[in-house]
């Protein structure tokens, strides 16, 4: 039996997306599941000028990559899971994922979604007044009483604990209070660049965590090169600043007069006179 002929709209779309791959060095998978028209949008025009986003069929995308020069690059087929987009960019992985996080939202609970985390009413004063709503977030599991003619949640509640269905009581209990717990945003599955694939347990990094060890390990590494003698441009400052003190104290030590030590060799013989006065003085010596 012969094969339909594809039509030219689909290998036209294939193509396209191939071009598209293979026109940035940065290029990324990620899953929009749950992810609202609106806020999709949104997050598209945030990164404008910085990545491009398109929603591309599955079965194109793949094709697409099928037919990538790079091998490793095909590797991304495998993280095309539910409804996804490709993502291409010039910025290195881990500043366009740290963009991407920045830019997840909030969003409020549904009943019979699975909690990706613990949803917690925090502990405090709520502007509730008195009333069925009481009994409404006491039946969510929320500890609290009324004080002062308001409703006062005791300590923190977790209403849903992660990986729960979430219920109609904690949804009426989490809206009431204006908790919105659920992170929306995009979901990075991989980025490819330079012949590697990075997943998020590799680029999510903290960020001011990364600049405090970077930041320690360049003062090691300039008191190493400082205390061994071995001179470059970030170092060579305090390296002649270190060989005049050692050079100053050496004179000073030693008794070498001349103008860098006499202030110093003063200095030392003064306190020295001062402390053999104080000690005559202590066994009855007078001046």
């Amino acid at each position: 039996m012969r094969e339909g002929k594809v039509p030219d709209w689909k290998v036209k779309e294939v193509e396209d997306t191939k071009k598209l791959i293979e026109s940035k060095p940065v290029v990324g998978i990620i899953n929009l599941s749950g992810m609202p028209s609106s806020q999709f949008q949104s997050i598209k025009k945030q990164l404008r000028g910085k990545a491009e986003i398109t929603v591309i069929k599955a079965n194109f995308l793949n094709r697409a990559f099928e037919k990538a020069k790079d091998q490793k690059l095909r590797e991304l087929e495998k993280f095309i899971d539910g409804p996804s987009a490709l993502i291409v960019s010039n910025e290195n992985p881990f500043k366009l994922f740290s963009i991407i996080k920045k830019n997840r939202g909030k969003a409020s609970a549904k009943a019979g979604m699975i909690a990706e985390k613990d949803f917690i009413v925090p502990a405090g004063e709520t502007d509730l007044p008195v009333g069925p709503a009481l009994s409404e977030l006491k039946v969510a599991k929320v500890d609290c009483k009324i004080d002062k003619g308001k409703i006062v949640v005791n300590k923190d509640s977790i209403v849903t604990k992660k990986g729960e269905k979430v219920t109609e009581q904690a949804v009426s209990a989490l809206s009431k209070l204006g908790i919105m717990p659920v992170e929306i945003g995009l979901t990075v599955k991989a980025i490819y660049e330079n012949g590697l694939i990075y997943t998020p347990d590799v680029l999510n990094i903290d960020e001011e965590q990364f600049m405090n060890t970077l930041q320690a390990c360049y003062v090691n590494a300039l008191n190493l090169s400082v205390n061994v003698g071995y001179p470059t441009k970030q170092n060579i400052v305090f390296m002649i600043q270190k060989a005049y003190n050692n050079a100053r104290n050496l004179s000073v030590n030693a008794k070498i007069y001349n103008k860098e030590s006499m202030p110093f060799i003063l200095s030392q013989s003064a306190a020295e006179m001062n402390a053999l006065k104080n000690a005559m003085t202590s066994k009855g010596y007078s001046e």
